[in-house]
């Protein structure tokens, strides 16, 4: 009898999982199947993509889809990269109005906006350092000095002449 209820349990509760329609696959063993309960499966939210604007430079697309993507903070609310330029490895990006409010939101919000600024523009071999005005003019703060060019990367060198002597 003991031998015959091992074999009718678990014929019982494949034939009561049939019945209610699971269409789940089959169970090696169907005793400890009913024993534990299913997992859960949780699928982590994540935001949506930032929107890329086409048609302008890569480096400015990083840096207008890491606005939008962070935005505040560390990015003052409003914030838009107008312009950016790079010259002898050097870019200068030139944000609206609304940015100069990272002036008075404190060292840690500037130090996370320089820090996330810098680390897109490390991905680009071309930049070597970054400058940052506001409508065209240099950005005030009484943290950092932004408009005078800093290094992107830590180490960087200082001219490109030194970098292309380090090259060989």
């Amino acid at each position: 009898m003991n031998n015959r209820a091992r074999f009718v349990l678990p014929c019982l509760l494949l034939a009561a999982a049939a019945v209610a329609g699971c269409h789940s696959a089959p169970v090696a063993d169907p005793v400890r199947a009913a024993t534990v309960p299913p997992a859960t499966v949780v699928v982590p939210q994540t935001p949506p993509l930032a929107p890329v604007v086409s048609g302008q430079t890569p480096i400015k697309d990083a840096l207008v889809s890491l606005i939008a993507e962070r935005g505040f903070p560390p990015f003052p609310k409003g914030t838009q990269l107008t312009d950016m330029s790079v010259k002898d490895g050097v870019a200068t990006l030139n944000f609206s109005k609304e940015f100069n409010a990272l002036a008075n939101s404190g060292d840690t919000t500037e130090s996370e906006a320089q820090k996330a600024l810098r680390s897109a523009l490390a991905k680009f071999p071309e930049v070597q350092k970054m400058r940052v005005t506001v409508e065209g003019k240099p950005f005030d703060s009484q943290n950092t000095d932004w408009s005078t060019p800093f290094p992107v990367r830590d180490g960087a060198p200082n001219t490109g002449e030194d970098r292309q002597g380090g090259r060989q």
